[in-house]
């Protein structure tokens, strides 16, 4: 019983320093459509789980990109961010809602960038997509 106690108060320290959800360009009326929450999940393992919620509070669907950062630990490669933030081809698009569940370290923090539809984010904000090639 008192193994037991000393456990849950050490997986109430270790949750403490939770991850949270920051947006790149918070200034932005454009970024006032998408939202993000950060949630731990107890899986019983090292790392935490994190449930990463997406909500599109808009009429019109979002692209957007999203990346993890901690400054005191490693982040999977496929989500870390590049020093300004998300990089690399992973976007995705959000009609009300879109989750992602990943092992993070404690602390890490995660950062987005959200654009119209018909545009897609990059470093320097918001742009058109590139022009179809030619048919022949």
């Amino acid at each position: 019983m008192r193994l037991r106690y000393v456990f849950v108060l050490l997986s109430a320290v270790w949750f403490a320093e939770t991850a949270r959800a920051q947006a790149l360009a918070p200034s932005s009326a454009a970024s006032a459509c998408l939202s993000a929450s950060v949630e731990a999940q107890d899986m019983g393992e090292r790392e935490p789980a994190y449930r990463i919620v997406f909500k599109n509070r808009c009429d019109a669907p979002r692209s957007f990109l999203w990346c993890a950062e901690n400054a005191g630990a490693r982040v999977p490669a496929e989500v870390g961010c590049t020093g300004s933030g998300p990089a690399g081809e992973q976007r995705y698009l959000v009609v009300h809602r879109k989750e992602f569940l990943w092992r993070l370290p404690p602390g890490t923090r995660i950062r987005f960038q959200d654009c119209p539809e018909q545009e897609y984010p990059a470093s320097g904000g918001c742009t058109p997509p590139p022009p179809a090639a030619p048919r022949r």
